[in-house]
């Protein structure tokens, strides 16, 4: 059985599914937000009006109940992925409901036409900026709406009259406070939303899509803020990782086993490195892996260490084995030096292992 939690974001994400961006996706969510908030608004005033004793008070909560029976079907528009109906759909239903209850039973006693300031503001938040039409027609609309009833108001029921000044005053205040609170908690759901997705495509932007590794561009900004803060007498080496005749592989098993060539890779590459270095790929079949923890093993012995890793951890694509090795370009340094030196001189290692016969590993050492 769900829990609470994982039902109330399975109703929050309905739709999501079909959204095409981030932005649509977080007006999805807003709109699925705007039903619980306008579900569960009138199922907390059901309940201020019963405990209110007054029964036409009770009554003008009852009247509602078609509409909160209503708002599941703008549910079931966002996940059929008709945003644009599921947008009008909410907003016919809480107008609607706002004047119904205004007009029969309550009038502007409660202040309940301060919601149709809440229905003008709002739109913007839900449609899109193409929709722009429907946001304006929706706020000429509210505030129209609102200013006749602020300007002529509109009698209750008579039997209303009869609550206490004291119920009367804090149930205005409540009615005003919870629009207020559904603008705050828009607002609030919309920021932290662009907060995420600034995250999601700042990491996009930093990482490999193919094996989820730093791309080159990450890896290179990490890299020279670890050469900014080094110290003189502290060892720090940069290995160069290019895996062996890696064409061969494409031209057996097609791209796609050359993907999962990369990929096999790469988590051997992870698991090598945990969580004390610096890895990338920085090209094709290659990779970069800074060793910052150099007191446990030498740089050359975990370099010696990854290359029988490699050898003796084949992987296995459309039933045929593939037996990976690697060579390695090895720059292993002390004190600050500059960034393009130490790329290099790990770089004249790699290409000095190939010539030497690949499945190997060579070393460059800067004083």
């Amino acid at each position: 059985m769900p829990s609470l939690s994982s039902l109330f974001l399975k109703l929050l994400t309905l739709g999501c599914q079909h959204c095409s961006s981030k932005t649509l996706e977080r007006k999805v969510i807003q709109v699925n937000l705007g039903v619980m908030v306008s579900a569960a608004t009138i199922l907390i005033f059901d309940v201020l009006f019963y405990l209110t004793g007054n029964w036409t008070v009770f009554y003008s909560g009852l009247i509602q109940t078609p509409f909160l029976l209503l708002l599941p079907l703008v549910w079931w528009l966002n996940h059929s992925g008709r945003f644009f109906l599921a947008r009008w759909a909410i907003f016919i239903i809480v107008m609607s409901d706002t004047a119904v209850t205004l007009f029969l039973a309550q009038g502007t006693i409660f202040l309940i036409h301060y919601y149709f300031l809440l229905f003008a503001i709002i739109p913007a938040a839900f449609f899109e900026i193409a929709q722009w039409r429907s946001s304006v027609l929706l706020f000429i609309a509210n505030l129209s709406l609102y200013c006749f009833f602020q300007i002529n108001g509109w009698p209750s029921l008579p039997e209303i009259y009869e609550l206490q000044a004291q119920q009367l005053n804090l149930l205005r205040v409540i009615m005003v406070g919870s629009s207020v609170f559904t603008i705050i908690l828009l607002l609030l759901i919309s920021e932290r939303y662009s907060e995420l997705n600034e995250i999601y495509l700042e990491r996009l932007a930093n990482t490999d899509p193919l094996t989820s590794l730093n791309n080159r561009r990450h890896f290179i900004d990490n890299f020279q803020q670890i050469l900014l803060k080094q110290l003189d007498q502290q060892q720090l080496a940069l290995a160069i990782i290019d895996i062996d005749h890696f064409k061969r592989i494409n031209d057996t098993g097609g791209h796609d086993a050359g993907d999962e060539a990369l990929k096999h890779v790469s988590h051997l590459l992870k698991e090598h490195i945990g969580d004390s270095g610096l890895l990338a790929r920085v090209g094709g079949e290659e990779f970069a892996m800074v060793y910052i923890d150099t007191e446990s093993a030498t740089p050359i012995n975990r370099a010696n260490t990854l290359l029988l890793k490699l050898e003796n951890s084949p992987f296995y694509y459309a039933d045929q084995k593939y037996k990976i090795t690697a060579s390695i370009g090895l720059c292993i340094f002390t004190g600050q030096h500059n960034l393009d030196h130490v790329i290099k001189e790990a770089d004249d290692a790699l290409y000095s292992a190939k010539r030497r016969g690949r499945n190997r590993q060579e070393t460059r050492n800067i004083a």
